[in-house]
């Protein structure tokens, strides 16, 4: 092996150093090829290996163009004037591209799409020629009857069209169905007046009253009304002479207060009949007559000062009953504890608990319970229960009326709202 650290001619030195490494490309490879990592280099042909920890040797005139390997930077270096100069290949050319990769699969349909406006109306047709007139009809003919035997020939224009003949006597026809019984009454003298039962279930009594004065609307326990000539019954307890029946008018012509204000229970005129009407208290008052009369702005969410007698819907001569009035009522039946029993209706009350609901009526007051029309507009309580208006108020919305249940011996004053429809009950002046 030749010396590499002899002393040479310059060029002979490199041409071997040159040669020493043609070890060097193969170590280089292409993108994607394999490449083995030299880890460990024990010998290298045509140079000296210097092993780890172990410094190059002295670079000098004396060993200009020799080659070494250094183990710890895993290179080899060349002594060019005096330099240990690192022997690096030329950068390698660039790779060929690659091929192009396979298309990729269609992607998958879209989803539909919305369904599209509805278009415009079209646009109205136009309107289409009026008709020609029509010819005239003919003249019609004229007919006339004429008498015949047993009949009538009928002659239209000149020509006989027809006889009409006297019809036979009919038989005669089956008979109608029975009518519904009328209600009666009888009369039974009791000692201090007279007891009536009717077949309709009502009863009550008259009490034997005081003498009527001349020109008054009543006698014998009748009173009529001028207004509509409706007949009530009328009854003296203590001091005071009392309908003993609901109010039933109902002219909201001569009466304007009364329109759209008063109702029969459930809207069947049958109750009327049976129980009267069912006033706002508004109209009870007759709210329309006391504006008119004395600038009194009354009613519903409304405060006056009322006069100390109101006639409201009242016929001549009676009145609403204030607090006091009603009061005083049932003082003379005994007090509030038990009027409520002795001024019910003996029939018409629903039971309760297996006890019945009528009263005793032993004042002829005869309160039947016709129930109540609520501010929502529903009919409600028939058979439970019977309220009559005061005049009294209790606030803006709220005036008193008379309470009897079906359940409770007494009676009593509450509060309720001035638009429900409550019955009436008129006190004579």
């Amino acid at each position: 092996m030749t010396n590499l650290f002899s002393k040479q001619s310059p060029w002979g030195r490199l041409s071997a150093a040159i040669g020493s490494v043609l070890f060097v490309p193969a170590m280089f490879a292409a993108c994607g090829d394999e490449v083995t990592e030299v880890t460990e280099v024990t010998q290298v042909v045509g140079m000296q290996v210097v092993d780890v920890g172990v410094a190059l040797p002295v670079c000098s005139v004396d060993n200009e163009g020799a080659m070494v390997y250094s183990v710890d930077s895993a290179a080899a270096y060349t002594c060019i004037g005096g330099i240990w100069t690192s022997v690096k290949g030329k950068d390698g050319k660039d790779g060929t591209d690659g091929k192009d990769g396979k298309n990729g699969a269609d992607g998958k349909d879209g989803k539909d799409g919305a369904d599209g406006k509805d278009g415009k109306d079209g646009a109205d047709g136009k309107n289409g020629k009026d008709g020609t007139n029509g010819t005239n009809g003919t003249s019609g003919k004229s007919c006339t009857a004429v008498a015949v035997d047993n009949g009538y020939k009928i002659v239209c224009g000149g020509d006989s069209v027809g006889v009409v003949l006297n019809g036979e006597d009919g038989q005669d026809g089956a008979k109608g169905d029975t009518g519904v019984a009328g209600t009666s009454c009888t009369a039974e003298e009791d000692s201090d007046g007279v007891k009536i039962t009717c077949t309709d279930g009502k009863s009550f009594k008259l009490k034997n009253g005081v003498d009527g004065k001349d020109g008054e609307s009543f006698i014998d326990g009748v009173m009529i009304d001028p207004r509509d000539k409706q007949i009530y019954r009328v009854v003296t307890i203590g001091e005071q002479t009392w309908m003993a029946e609901n109010l039933n008018y109902a002219d909201s012509v001569k009466t304007p207060s009364l329109l759209e204000r008063s109702w029969c229970h459930s809207n069947n005129l049958d109750n009327c009949s049976k129980y009267g009407r069912l006033y706002t208290w508004a109209a009870a008052i007759d709210s329309v007559k006391l504006y008119k009369d004395s600038a009194l702005d009354c009613g519903y969410n409304k405060v006056c000062s009322l006069p100390d007698t109101v006639l409201g819907i009242c016929p001549p001569g009676w009145h609403l009953p204030d607090n006091t009035e009603w009061n005083k009522l049932f003082a003379a039946v005994g007090g509030k504890g038990t009027a409520g029993k002795v001024l019910k209706s003996t029939s018409g009350w629903k039971d309760y608990e297996g006890t019945s609901g009528n009263g005793t009526d032993d004042y002829g007051f005869s309160a039947f319970p016709a129930g109540y029309r609520n501010n929502n507009g529903t009919f409600v309580k028939e058979g439970l229960l019977a309220y009559f208006w005061s005049v009294s108020m209790n606030g803006l919305d709220i005036a008193w009326h008379v309470y009897l249940y079906h359940s409770k011996e007494d009676a009593n004053l509450y509060g309720d709202y001035k638009n429900c429809g409550l019955p009436v009950r008129c006190l004579k002046d």
